[in-house]
């Protein structure tokens, strides 16, 4: 009854107190940035309620995302480390993989307002599969001792491609190209001045002679005076306009038409040991490593000339024509690599009360997993306006988790439980390559039932609400992070007593949202949705 209300009061406050994403004044460039771009490349792909955390860790998540009291296969290595102590004796060996299907859309919904720069409103969605989602588990129990370990994908866990971009980095490179119009006019007011100056410097000086002029500041005599400094900074901001002007030029270019290909994984490997305390009580202890991978790509598809230089009769100067690959360095492509590493521990009590024999209780706590990145292999000279530099560090943890658990066997074939996840993401630090993303903590609720029909056949299936904790302007345009409902389900089959076969499958329904890449004034709406689908098929064997 009390899942039930929780859901239920959860979906009310969804639709009846949805929050908007807004943000205003001169953050919009950097937290266009650091919000909707990059902190959307560290949040995990695919499926999770934590906003970094995955919870289809396994495909038993699949056939029944209630998992905090497992205690009889070895897939409690992942959910439930407490209870590898209560599994049968022997070598437990246990492997699946995942296949997922999606589709992630954002939609840039702004009244056209951005249409006269060639930024129309359009959908823009991915639906890349991941056809290679593996996990592994061991388990081996002996008296009152249980060592295990896991390998799986702790975060990420897919690639997301998006032919013609997203709403998110049209409005970025907008923005940019907004920024650095401004600094080139600057500029150009500033270069206007000194050349005026320097021209007067030139009549009254030197007779008018521009070629006396810099033969003058070219001497040693010439090399401290005032028309030498007035040359340089004329020079200077001459150069500055033209690298600004250029700047924006591509920044508009790549705005219009582009590309974006993103792929993020951290993969995990576990190690652990349980003990039982008492025939009821058990303690458990784990070492988790983690290791972090990220790369992006950013490719403009507008080809020709796109930058000139004019002369003061207004004709374009050949020489001054380029591409936007000539204004990138040679490259039609923005991009980088960056990889990180990270430690934590999980600790876990698992209890089944004599008072209550059918019963169990678990509890399980993993701590935070600082993982700071190390970017490099940045490619592109214009990443260097939207601060994409090499040896450049900043840390997408893994927050803290509470798993809570309660189960109950009805029937000695039939078992119902009950799972609460808690991510404490107010304490991680959920940054950027730019800045910080603040997330609130979040949270999910499950509840399944696994029944035995007979000797060789098994059934599950579960549902699970998640809360994302997402925050007025803490979402992601190509990633989007949602509240959700989880349904999943599938059959175990056991050939003999030792083998088992599993075949599962989970539904995710996703709740559409409004995100607000900027204030509302700024037109910057954008309609986040996703599905996603998830089909697994596992193998157990126990060897005894």
């Amino acid at each position: 009854m009390t899942f039930f209300i929780i859901v239920s009061f959860s979906i009310y406050r969804f639709f009846f107190f949805t929050k908007k994403r807004c943000f205003t004044g001169e953050q919009t460039m950097k937290k266009l940035i650091a919000s909707t771009i990059f902190a959307a490349i560290s949040a995990s792909f695919i499926f999770a309620s934590g906003v970094e955390n995955k919870t289809n860790l396994s495909t038993g998540y699949l056939r029944n995302p209630s998992r905090n009291t497992e205690n009889e296969r070895p897939e409690a290595a992942f959910y439930n480390i407490a209870g590898t102590a209560f599994l049968k004796e022997g070598l437990w060996i246990g492997g699946g993989n995942q296949f997922v299907f999606k589709e992630y859309s954002n939609k840039l919904d702004t009244n056209n307002s951005y249409s006269a720069l060639g930024i129309k409103d359009y959908e823009a969605t991915d639906d890349t599969n991941v056809y290679l989602y593996p996990d592994l588990n061991a388990v081996y129990k002996k008296g009152r001792w249980s060592i295990f370990s896991n390998f799986g994908v702790y975060a990420g866990g897919g690639s997301l491609s998006y032919e013609n971009g997203t709403s998110a980095t049209s409005l970025l490179f907008l923005g940019g190209a907004n920024d650095q119009k401004a600094i080139a006019t600057k500029a150009a007011f500033a270069a206007g001045a000194a050349k005026s100056k320097w021209a007067n410097v030139v009549s009254s000086k030197f007779d008018g002679s521009e070629e006396a002029a810099l033969e003058y500041i070219k001497s040693e005599a010439g090399k401290t005076s005032d028309a030498k400094a007035l040359y340089d900074n004329m020079t200077s901001y001459n150069a500055e306009y033209s690298e600004y002007a250029q700047a924006a030029t591509a920044s508009l270019a790549m705005a219009s038409d582009h590309s974006l290909d993103v792929t993020s994984i951290t993969y995990g490997i576990q190690l652990g040991a349980a003990y039982l305390v008492t025939d009821w009580l058990s303690l458990s202890a784990a070492y988790r490593y983690t290791i972090g991978t990220q790369d992006m790509t950013l490719k403009c598809n507008k080809n020709g000339i796109i930058y000139a230089e004019k002369n003061s009769s207004g004709n374009v100067i050949a020489s001054t024509a380029k591409t936007f690959a000539d204004l990138n360095g040679g490259s039609n492509k923005i991009s980088y690599d960056a990889v990180g590493y990270g430690q934590s521990m999980v600790f876990g009590i698992h209890a089944k009360p004599p008072v209550v024999p059918k019963l169990d209780l678990s509890l399980q706590y993993q701590t935070l997993s600082r993982i700071e990145y190390n970017v490099d292999n940045v490619k592109g000279d214009i990443a260097q306006y939207y601060d994409i530099t090499n040896d450049k560090n900043f840390r997408t943890d893994l927050p803290a988790v509470l798993n809570l658990g309660a189960g109950y066997h009805v029937l000695d074939n039939l078992y119902v439980s009950t799972s609460f996840n808690y991510y404490f993401n107010d304490f991680a630090h959920q940054d950027s390559i730019l800045s910080e993303t603040d997330y609130d903590n979040s949270w999910e609720v499950a509840l399944g039932v696994d029944y035995r029909f007979c000797k060789y056949v098994g059934a599950s299936i579960g549902a699970s609400y998640g809360n994302q904790g997402t925050t007025d302007t803490s979402n992601s345009s190509f990633n989007p992070v949602l509240d959700n409902v989880v349904i999943g389900g599938g059959f175990e089959i056991y050939p003999t007593d030792k083998l088992t076969v599993s075949l599962s499958c989970l539904y995710a329904n996703y709740f559409d949202t409004d995100y607000y890449l900027g204030s509302k004034s700024d037109s910057t709406k954008t309609v986040l949705s996703k599905d996603v689908i998830n089909a697994g098929i596992g193998i157990t064997y126990h060897f005894n």
